[in-house]
């Protein structure tokens, strides 16, 4: 099993994660030994990631749009009308450009500080720079929990893989077969592009899955979630 880390895993999570210790450093830097240009690192770092984070975040908010408006181009969608072309964002300035390594350097930081005499677990607390402690799983009560929408009018499904090695996914298509095995997944999502059979041109979709660790299933299923599709 892998180490524990105080720096989260997701970009997002290190995006709350730095906002935090950024925040709370500044209350900390004296007993610390943090001197006033370090913060102002600290502070740059956080600014540029959090304006990056965003404006990924924009884009492909944007890049979504302009795709459905793309696929409505090529092929009406039920009742809905496409629209007026849509508008590119206006950008925000962008904060003062910062060196490579934003977390290297903080955790370089962090050891330092560490061994200063005013340091304690309570402001390592407060800064978040305590690993989690690690604790048994127990195999066999973990359960993946589905979420589902829409992507351009396919079923778009999400999990966390946590320590599993993959998720079994089923899909039950109300053509009479049942769940049925859609595929050993490694990811943590899924797009589902089958069409719909003729004639339908609406459904409901059903989907349910299962953790893997080292190719055997464990755990439960997770709870049985569905999707309204419509024929393209």
């Amino acid at each position: 099993m892998k180490s524990k880390t105080y720096i989260p895993g997701s970009d997002a999570d290190k995006g709350i994660w730095l906002n935090n210790f950024t925040t709370k450093l500044s209350l900390h830097a004296t007993t610390l030994g943090v001197t006033p240009a370090e913060l102002t690192a600290v502070q740059k770092d956080n600014a540029m990631y959090q304006y990056i984070i965003g404006l990924i975040e924009v884009y492909r908010q944007t890049l979504s749009n302009l795709t459905g408006y793309k696929n409505m181009l090529k092929r009406s969608v039920g009742q809905q009308h496409i629209g007026a072309l849509p508008t590119l964002p206006t950008l925000a300035a962008a904060p003062a450009n910062v060196s490579e390594g934003i977390f290297e350097r903080i955790t370089l930081l962090v050891a330092r500080f560490k061994k200063t005499v005013g340091y304690t677990d309570n402001i390592g607390s407060d800064l978040g720079v305590i690993p989690p402690s690690a604790t048994p799983i127990d195999v066999n009560t973990l359960q993946p929990e589905l979420t589902i929408k829409l992507n351009v009018g396919r079923p778009h499904l999400k999990w966390i893989k946590g320590v599993s090695d993959a998720v079994d996914l089923y899909v039950d298509r109300d053509d009479g077969a049942g769940f049925v095995f859609l595929g050993r997944l490694l990811k943590s999502e899924y797009i589902d592009v089958v069409s719909l059979a003729a004639p339908k041109i609406f459904d409901e979709w059903k989907y349910k899955a299962i953790y893997v660790i080292s190719d055997t299933q464990v755990g439960l299923y997770s709870n049985i979630i569905s999707v309204d599709v419509k024929k393209l």
